[in-house]
């Protein structure tokens, strides 16, 4: 279908401003010749579809570049820069611009390129591309999640498990990352006794949460406060692209951002200070900065959790394949323990009272200095598609994700989600129209199916393909009659349908998503290696087989001629020793002559004995 054909020729722009658009994939990104940004989200889904068309080796190129942007600590950048440059100088410009912007993303210059030394890149001898990154903005870590699916639907080849391998290494430095610099203080992020309080994002650039979304006009309230009060000035020009773009909040918002963004820059802010501030010591047990703004979110915890019992499970595949870089059982106990601490911070985010999970907010005070502390955290009781994100894995309570569908089919209430032809709108209420995501959908969609409500979650999905294929809704739907001319943007008006955004651009996002639900997964299984697979080791044992047969038979041999000789007459006897007194069991050889006389046994045993010797069979076939 048309549907199909159209969203493989998009994808290619995940990965550069100028592909093609005959180009079925994207090029490999260690090529000195690519330029332009990578997004995180779009990559890993992007590489989860190839994996499905049978392209498993693009796949692992995507993730080879987006991990070659991972600092010494282990964190890993939303948004990757491929080749882009500082030189400025007229006749001497290579590479892709060093701008504030790249179409609607932020751009390199943003980020600034002398980052704390945490966030710096480590460089690769093996790699041509030069590389940037959002330095101090985290991508919300569905990695680990990703590179499993991404194996299990892959042909899983000798390469395949060899890159799962490569990834896992990749993967323990990012969760010990986040475990230990950012959610160290997370187990429990309702404990009124809590001196510290949980803290996750400092950006809203961390969450996969629209610009536009109304979580942020109360979230972002201090920083708004300092941008007006302070009449502050970002000192750059927001581009007529980015003002377009359906989710703009508009430049009070906008300005909050881009100050937020600058304050973290400064490199004065992050999680490691908070831990070892030696300069404010009366507020050791605080959350105290400067940038007045942090966040636990649903979605980014979410992923967190699931991607911690997925890290459990690439670490038992590789156990199970006698992989040489298999976890060890302190990696894996260790794996469990964050594993748990991961999900009891999402469960925490749970509100009994309203039957959903909702965002918490840090609550700053402004001190006499002009700094920010806090020791507690409130619900942010925002009524946001978002929400659902809880359920990217299966949920432990049941019940849980039944009081939550509900809310996915009730048309009136301050949580109710059904409120158009189409699902899903993003924002609940069912009063002014809302914007319907493709992300949104397709995170809400599989959600629900892996915690078995398929139907609902068929519906879901069901409903984005006729909403961009231009079909009436329905329970089914008919992809043969999708209309030629698909538009793959970010978002559609949920009242007219129709794309939004003044400039409408194909998004790669959508078109990854859109292929994602259109081919089906097939089940998600491996199969273990025996206990013995490599040929080298089988060999060995062999070898040390034989050896140690031919030494039996020389032992029997021995055995057997001492038995004769203790058996034997008194004129055996002296038989024998007449025969050692003419002919000694050894002699010094006369030049040409073997230093071993062969026609004694004993004479005999020993030259058998060294010819059977490995250490001669080595030195002889070194010799030869």
């Amino acid at each position: 279908p048309s549907i199909l054909t159209s969203s493989i020729h998009t994808i290619p722009s995940t990965t550069s401003s100028s592909s093609s658009p005959n180009y079925y994939y994207p090029r490999a990104y260690n090529s000195s010749d690519l330029d332009g940004i990578v997004d995180s989200t779009t990559l890993l889904i992007a590489a989860r579809t190839l994996s499905k068309l049978g392209r498993s080796d693009l796949s692992w190129a995507f993730l080879r570049t987006l991990f070659c942007a991972q600092s010494s600590s282990g964190f890993l950048p939303r948004f990757v820069y491929l080749n882009h440059t500082t030189n400025t100088k007229q006749h001497e410009f290579e590479g892709a611009a060093w701008s504030d912007f790249i179409g609607v993303y932020p751009g390199p210059k943003l980020f600034d390129n002398k980052a704390p030394e945490e966030y710096v890149i480590q460089p690769s001898l093996e790699n041509e591309t030069k590389i940037w990154s959002s330095n101090t903005i985290m991508a919300t870590p569905h990695h680990a999640t990703s590179i499993l699916e991404i194996f299990y639907l892959s042909n899983q080849t000798a390469e395949d498990v060899d890159s799962l391998s490569i990834f896992y290494s990749k993967l323990q430095l990012w969760h010990t990352y986040l475990h230990r610099k950012i959610i160290y203080n997370c187990s429990d992020v309702t404990n009124v006794n809590d001196t510290f309080p949980c803290l996750v994002l400092r950006h809203p650039l961390e969450t996969e949460i629209d610009m536009k979304s109304p979580l942020w006009q109360n979230s972002l309230m201090n920083v708004t406060k300092i941008v007006r009060e302070n009449k502050w000035k970002s000192g750059i020009s927001i581009p007529r692209q980015v003002k377009d773009s359906f989710d703009y909040p508009g430049d009070d918002i906008y300005n909050s951002y881009l100050y937020l963004l600058q304050c973290l820059n400064e490199g004065k802010n992050s999680n490691s200070t908070l831990q070892n501030n030696t300069n404010f010591t009366n507020h050791d047990d605080v959350f105290y900065s400067r940038c007045p703004f942090g966040m636990l979110d649903v979605g980014f915890s979410a992923a967190l959790a699931k991607a911690d019992i997925d890290m459990l499970m690439i670490g038992q595949i590789l156990a199970d394949k006698n992989h040489l870089t298999r976890p060890t059982a302190d990696e894996m106990a260790t794996t469990k323990a964050r594993t748990n601490r991961s999900m009891d911070m999402l469960n925490a985010l749970w509100h009994k009272d309203r039957g959903s999970f909702f965002n918490r907010l840090v609550m700053l005070t402004e001190t006499d200095d002009g700094w920010y502390n806090s020791n507690t955290t409130v619900p942010v009781e925002a009524s946001i598609a978002y929400n659902f994100f809880s359920m990217i894995d299966p949920m432990l309570n049941s019940s849980l994700v039944a009081e939550m569908s509900m809310q996915l089919l009730e048309r009136s209430g301050k949580l109710s989600f059904d409120c158009g032809d189409y699902p899903l709108w993003a924002v609940g209420g069912c009063r002014d129209s809302s914007p319907i995501i493709p992300l949104v959908n397709y995170r809400v969609s599989t959600g629900l199916i892996r915690n078995g409500e398929s139907g609902l979650g068929d519906y879901i999905s069901n409903g984005l393909f006729n909403l961009i294929c231009g079909l009436p809704n329905s329970a089914e739907t008919n992809l043969m009659n999708c209309r030629e001319d698909v538009d793959f943007a970010n978002a559609f008006n949920g009242t007219s349908a129709l794309p939004m955004g003044k400039n409408i651009m194909q998004s790669s996002l959508t078109a990854a998503v859109v292929l994602d639900l259109l081919l089906p997964d097939k089940e998600f299984a491996y199969e273990g290696e025996p206990p013995i697979s490599s040929s080298s080791v089988i060999f060995l044992i062999a070898a040390e087989l034989v050896v140690a047969f031919a030494i039996g038979v020389v032992c029997l041999v021995l055995s057997l001629n001492l038995m004769r000789r203790a058996n034997a007459d008194e004129e055996g006897d002296e038989f024998v020793q007449l025969v050692n007194e003419q002919q000694p069991l050894y002699e010094e050889p006369e030049d040409g002559e073997d230093a071993v006389n062969t026609t004694s046994i004993g004479a005999w045993s020993l030259e058998l004995m060294s010819y059977l010797s490995p250490m001669k069979w080595f030195s002889g076939s070194s010799n030869s």
